[in-house]
């Protein structure tokens, strides 16, 4: 599959945000608060943000597996 110049830079500032935050005593505000403002700081266009609040001992995380299948599918080019 060929992708121009253009179109390789478009995907390379898409990003998406990722948090797995505890279940019990974290308060997910201030993580997404800094992922925000990381990305604003990088020039990032936040098409979708993620947040898993399981134990990472758990084999299902669906914000993980929905960030893994829009990755396949090319929607964005940087996770954060």
């Amino acid at each position: 599959m060929y992708i121009d110049d253009n179109a390789a830079t478009a995907l390379a500032k898409r990003a998406v945000l990722y948090m797995r935050i505890s279940p019990h005593d974290q308060n997910p505000h201030a993580q997404i608060h800094g992922l925000r403002q990381m990305a604003a700081q990088r020039g990032f266009e936040v098409v979708a943000e993620f947040t898993d609040s399981t134990s990472g001992k758990k084999s299902k995380r669906p914000g993980l597996d929905q960030l893994l299948a829009d990755a396949r599918r090319g929607r964005f080019g940087v996770v954060v």
